[in-house]
């Protein structure tokens, strides 16, 4: 069942939250307010917008709500923070060097009021940084959290630029990182296009890699596939009646043959093709296959 919710960038996690939607105060985009959040603290918080979701009542955080737009105190405060921050990275990771811990530090935040302080890194492995906190607790007398992010978190907070030139979708537009994969590659035909070209900033397949999917499956779903033997329409010109599909261009719809017997090639359109007959062996045939999209 769709529900309307407000969802919330809070300055502290670093996360976008959902809270109930409420017509008794005024949303705006963009915004900074003061909200309590899940812990039934104040928390400063910049509003994304007002969205229906089918979102799970376990994703909102129910007792929460929007307590006032954010004053200039409380800019003053949290900006009074940000300036402490930058000597509590510096900080930690000088701490880090002494108990030669294996993680990289590249975060520290202030909660509103000021009790709890959280360092955010990244890691290949678990670390243990008991005696680490230890220490920031007693450098900065307030609770100290850490937490292991992985590098798709790190970009969508730290921001950027992507290969596009605009700015990183993760973290423009997208409030949650959704999972990208190698068939995602693959029915798109973009193998060959190498990882460097299909990792994002984060050294991670790209975010936008998921955008059209859908819209190749619907072309693909008309078209053979790699390695079968397909049958061409008469009247179509070509060096005999049967090929076998070397690459596709999806976007085009067209289809490149390779015959055998003559050890020619020849690029068709789908609707040029009769039908498949059969996969072929690739034992009978010496060429390598591949796959294009249309695109540099």
């Amino acid at each position: 069942m769709s529900q309307k919710i407000i969802s919330i960038y809070d300055t502290y996690s670093l996360k976008n939250v959902e809270i109930p939607y409420s017509d008794k105060v005024s949303i705006i985009s963009g915004e900074m307010v003061v909200y309590k959040d899940q812990d039934d603290k104040d928390e400063l918080g910049i509003i994304k917008g007002v969205i229906n979701t089918s979102v799970s009542e376990d994703g909102v955080l129910k007792n929460s709500k929007i307590l006032r737009p954010a004053t200039a105190n409380d800019v003053q405060r949290y900006e009074n923070y940000l300036e402490l921050s930058k000597n509590a990275i510096k900080t930690c990771k000088d701490l880090v060097v002494k108990y030669e811990l294996d993680m990289q530090v590249f975060e520290a935040k202030y909660s509103f009021d000021g009790s709890r302080l959280l360092f955010l890194f990244t890691a290949d492995e678990r670390i243990d940084f008991r005696d680490l906190v230890k220490d920031l607790a007693k450098s900065f007398q307030r609770q100290i959290y850490l937490r292991q992010i992985g590098p798709r978190d790190k970009s969508k907070i730290l921001g950027g630029f992507g290969k596009c030139g605009r700015e990183l979708c993760c973290n423009s537009f997208l409030n949650k990182l959704e999972s990208i994969n190698m068939d995602m590659v693959r029915v798109q035909s973009l193998e060959s296009k190498g990882s460097s070209k299909l990792s994002g900033v984060c050294g991670k397949l790209l975010c936008c890699l998921k955008y059209e999917v859908e819209a190749y499956k619907e072309l693909r779903s008309s078209l053979p596939n790699i390695d079968d033997v397909v049958k061409i329409r008469a009247g179509v010109s070509s060096p005999a009646n049967q090929g076998r599909v070397v690459a596709l261009d999806v976007l085009n719809k067209k289809i490149k043959l390779y015959f055998h017997q003559e050890e020619e090639y020849l690029t068709l359109k789908a609707d040029e093709i009769e039908k498949i007959i059969t996969k072929a062996k690739k034992d009978n045939f010496s060429e390598n296959s591949s796959e294009g999209d249309g695109k540099e």
